[in-house]
């Protein structure tokens, strides 16, 4: 059981590599793999800047470096913090909306086009058995 445990996990960051790859070549037309991540986290929970530091596993300043990146590109903005003025809460403008929805086209292509590997069947399955690991990890 471990041995066929540790094969799926190999495969699992094998996709993911994959995944990472296909993005960075179009890297001159879209976002970094973290920038991408980092504008889904923004949309979704407007974080403050040390929370996104820990949901992306990165150093402070490096999210900081990120978010100017991101601010400088108008597809980001900060936003102070209404219940403590120190820190600092991240908003999506509509650039950002518009470019994150652009971005997540792209990355879904790229899957479709791998996916199509797989026939109808095989795509079930493995759906179902994704679906399963994200159910049982909430």
């Amino acid at each position: 059981m471990a041995k066929q445990t540790d094969q799926l996990v190999a495969l699992i960051f094998g996709i993911r590599k994959l995944f990472h790859e296909q993005v960075a070549q179009k890297k001159k037309k879209s976002a970094s793999v973290l920038q991408f991540l980092t504008l889904q986290q923004i949309k979704e929970k407007k974080p403050l800047m040390h929370d996104l530091a820990g949901y992306l596993a990165i150093t402070p300043p490096s999210v900081t470096s990120l978010v100017d990146t991101l601010v400088k590109a108008g597809l980001v903005k900060r936003l102070a913090d209404t219940e403590d003025r120190r820190s600092v809460q991240l908003a999506i403008t509509a650039r950002g909306e518009k470019y994150l929805a652009g971005a997540m086209k792209e990355m879904a292509m790229a899957m479709r086009k791998n996916l199509a590997v797989l026939n109808s069947a095989e795509q079930k399955k493995l759906s179902e058995f994704l679906a399963k690991i994200i159910t049982a990890n909430k």
